[in-house]
């Protein structure tokens, strides 16, 4: 069989045509997926912009009343104890000695009172009778109250500005007359303190 040049670049023109093809296809889907990727990427919308927020004073805190209290089952209350009261014996109270001391932060020095919830022991009375406590805010007295019988006891009572200064820390102490002695070790109790602290 006698073959022109031109037929026979024909023929080898149509049976490589197909792998051509191929070939190009492969090429044009690598290289067509990775900038269409980039392209759906890159039409993404920009978020929308606002205005930043009204800009305004924070509101002032007012502290609890109950943080210028020392509450004896607090477990924080061995941080204000600053001398005589006894450690708790799982209860709500402790055992007081002779001057029985706390220190308070006070957050503001006018209308504060002075309040003290306590208890005198009825055995403790039969040995010690009438007892006289002395209340004192930042080593002042401010009252001396006698009590002629046991039980649950509430003192409070208006505490001068001038004694109490704003966001600084006073102490507070309560002087009882006569203790309790134990007979069996010979401890000295004072009374039985619940709560004490300011109130405003």
């Amino acid at each position: 069989m006698n073959c022109s040049p031109v037929v026979l670049q024909t023929h080898v023109a149509q049976a490589f045509l197909p792998v051509f093809a191929a070939v190009i296809i492969v090429l044009l889907t690598r290289i067509s997926l990775p900038i269409l990727s980039l392209l759906l990427c890159s039409c993404d919308r920009l978020p929308e912009t606002y205005p930043p927020p009204q800009q305004r004073q924070p509101q002032a805190l007012t502290p609890d009343p109950a943080a210028m209290m020392v509450e004896m089952n607090d477990p924080d209350a061995a941080q204000h104890i600053v001398k005589d009261i006894y450690e708790p014996m799982s209860s709500s109270w402790r055992w007081t000695a002779k001057q029985p001391t706390v220190r308070v932060l006070v957050y503001a020095a006018d209308n504060v009172k002075l309040s003290v919830d306590f208890a005198i022991w009825d055995e403790g009375f039969k040995q010690t009778g009438p007892l006289e406590l002395s209340y004192f805010v930042n080593g002042r007295l401010l009252d001396q109250v006698k009590y002629a019988t046991s039980g649950y006891k509430h003192f409070e009572k208006a505490v001068p500005a001038d004694w109490l200064a704003a966001d600084a820390e006073s102490t507070i102490s309560v002087d009882v007359d006569k203790l309790y002695v134990a007979p069996q070790d010979g401890v000295k109790f004072g009374f039985i303190l619940t709560r004490i602290g300011f109130l405003r």
